[in-house]
């Protein structure tokens, strides 16, 4: 609890404690059908995580003057971050080349989120879910909820347990397949594009028997840029449905409602 994650405002970097959360507490922009299944919800979920975020020293590629962003690393485990940053250091790498990919798809030049990533949001996080003995009405491992960025990078071993929602309404496994990631759409991305690109409202529920760990990746852009609407993405048909604000505003707003669902923040005023 030294490095608990109520102790760092407005980030989301720290330890997590089991049973932290309780994410039918808090809204996001997913469906009726997500809304509905939250509602049923009794239990906080079932898992715990830690938590860190972009560091330009751990950044090749950094822009000059990048910042840290906080963070907070246990001082008596050798090689955690060393470890940590190295996987991570990975996965910005290949996030910055999805990013060229989605500019290709929204019919874009190649380059034109470039000036977008060169301070990017990265934060990651690792998690450890016991096996669930409450049903799925009562308790999920993390329940329904759409990320905060981009998009999301998620490294999960062969437990299983992830879920998405569909369009029709019904959650979908999303089985492990051996050297893969799964890759989802997060509410950043879903502004800048007007809904082109669609929020992925997931959750997890580990019936497998065992514990289940999986390591998401979260990728946005520059904290500082305006998540204006991307001209291929609006028309005088189609308007932008969302208020422009900078990525940081967002974020530190969907942090802050998320952490007030935190159930250790009385505990630690206590």
């Amino acid at each position: 609890m030294k490095v608990f994650t109520g102790l760092v405002p407005n980030e989301y970097a720290g330890f997590h404690p089991m049973e932290c959360y309780n994410r039918n507490g808090w809204k996001h922009q997913g469906t009726e059908a997500a809304a509905k299944v939250r509602s049923c919800l009794t239990v906080t979920d079932l898992s715990e995580a830690f938590n860190w975020n972009y560091d330009p020293r751990e950044d090749p590629e950094a822009a000059e003057g990048a910042e840290p962003i906080p963070s907070l690393w246990p001082s008596d485990l050798p090689g955690f971050r060393e470890a940590l940053y190295a996987y991570h250091g990975q996965l910005l790498r290949l996030a910055r080349r999805l990013t060229r990919i989605f500019a290709l798809a929204l019919h874009l030049p190649e380059d034109a989120f470039d000036d977008y990533i060169k301070r990017p949001e990265a934060g990651m996080r690792i998690l450890r879910y016991p096996e669930q003995k409450h049903s799925v009405d009562e308790q999920n491992g993390i329940g329904a909820h759409t990320d905060v960025e981009c998009f999301t990078i998620v490294t999960q071993d062969s437990s299983g347990g992830l879920e998405v929602l569909g369009k029709s309404g019904n959650w979908i496994k999303a089985e492990p397949i051996p050297g893969s990631f799964v890759v989802n759409i997060a509410d950043c991305f879903m502004r800048q594009t007007n809904d082109f690109f669609v929020s992925t409202v997931h959750r997890v529920i580990n019936k497998s028997g065992k514990e289940r760990y999986s390591a998401p990746f979260f990728f946005g852009f520059d904290r500082r840029k305006l998540l204006e609407p991307i001209p291929t993405c609006v028309s005088e048909d189609n308007p932008m449905k969302y208020p422009v604000m900078t990525g940081g505003e967002y974020y530190e707003w969907r942090t802050n409602k998320q952490k007030k669902t935190n159930v250790y923040n009385s505990k630690i005023a206590k």
